[in-house]
């Protein structure tokens, strides 16, 4: 929450905005990455050479990726790091800190998310549970592989507007609307047939 929130809530900031254009390079960037080692996999499998039977979509996804590290390299020339010794009892680590030449409130936040990402890229797959929300586009982090919400609430909202959904509630309505009213109804006939024949007997009775 602390790396996310503000990213939704002060989104006009300048060192959001930053900070949420480092994200979405480093996400930008892992994920083509990712989807290159799979497509050179699938070739290999295949027994053929990517580099001689892949079409144009493979070089478009490489050149992509070349744009992609340049635009996060300009970005990220504005946090140059500081190598810091940290550790707790028993265990001692060397961090790398960003520093910037940002100011006020944001600054601290703005060096310690960039640096909270640059942790996660240099991680296997540390940058493949940063995601957009389907339905609300809120960054989050997915707790599972395939999460495509940031919570409860997005995932029924979600699911509410598709048309599988949308039938199956027609369906049920249909089905609670028959059984509260055909019950009334019949009541109602039976209710009316039952005074029908009490005027009946009262006119036959005079």
């Amino acid at each position: 929450m602390e790396l996310f929130a503000p990213l939704s809530e002060h989104a006009s900031e300048p060192a959001v905005k930053r900070v949420e254009n480092v994200l979405t390079l480093l996400v930008s960037a892992d994920t083509l990455a990712r989807e290159q080692r799979e497509k050179v996999r699938l070739y290999q499998r295949s027994g053929k050479d990517w580099r001689r039977e892949d079409s144009g979509s493979f070089k478009e996804s490489l050149d992509t990726s070349t744009r992609t590290q340049k635009l996060l390299n300009d970005a990220l020339r504005l946090y140059p790091t500081l190598p810091l010794a940290q550790g707790l009892i028993g265990r001692f680590e060397i961090i790398d800190r960003p520093v910037t030449s940002s100011t006020g409130r944001w600054a601290p936040w703005e060096r310690w998310a960039v640096g909270t990402l640059l942790n996660l890229a240099k991680k296997p797959e540390g940058l493949s549970r940063l995601r957009r929300c389907s339905e609300c586009s809120h960054w989050f982090y997915a707790n599972r592989p395939h999460q495509q919400f940031c919570g409860e609430p997005c995932r029924r909202r979600h699911t509410a507007q598709s048309p599988e959904f949308k039938e199956k509630r027609a369906a049920y309505m249909r089905e609670t609307y028959r059984a509260k009213i055909e019950p009334e109804k019949e009541e109602r006939a039976r209710q009316q047939a039952a005074r029908v024949l009490a005027e009946k007997s009262k006119k036959g009775g005079n």
